[in-house]
């Protein structure tokens, strides 16, 4: 089952954010600040209502949480045309099909938006996930590189 996030689902969301930083942290980040910067976003998050977000919780048979989503609205560069970025996913359990489910919710919300696609970033050493990914129809947009001072 999925549903929409409440506020009270906020220490289950958190727990889950270690996950992020299993197979590595991109751009050049500690694990400390991307699990911390994470937690805030995602928090802060859960206390707001907006339309242009995606805030989503899967519920096992049992009704326990099994993992959640995050999703919000970014404008195309070039075209203007809104679509749906996944900022955060995130499963209990790899291979319970939770991700599988949870993202076809954020394609379902894409689309009767009116959004013609939805991004998402994966860390390049994340290769279980991009295998996930790409077996759902996604492929790479572009590569982003970073220099830090």
């Amino acid at each position: 089952m999925i549903r929409a996030a409440r506020p009270d689902d906020s220490a289950f969301v958190v727990a889950l954010v270690s996950r992020f930083v299993e197979h590595g942290v991109a751009g050049g980040h500690t694990r400390e600040e991307v699990v911390d910067g994470t937690a805030r976003v995602l928090r802060e998050a859960l206390t707001k209502t907006d339309p242009a977000e995606l805030f989503l919780i899967a519920e096992d048979a049992d009704g326990e949480r099994a993992g959640f989503v995050y999703a919000v609205t970014h404008r195309d560069f070039f075209t203007g045309e809104c679509y749906a970025h996944v900022s955060e996913i995130a499963a209990v359990r790899s291979g319970s099909g939770t991700g599988r489910t949870l993202m076809a919710a954020v394609e379902e919300w894409a689309r009767e938006r009116g959004y013609r696609m939805v991004t998402l970033n994966v860390i390049e050493e994340n290769v279980a996930a991009r295998r996930f990914y790409e077996q759902l129809a996604y492929g790479p947009h572009h590569r982003q590189l970073i220099k830090r001072f």
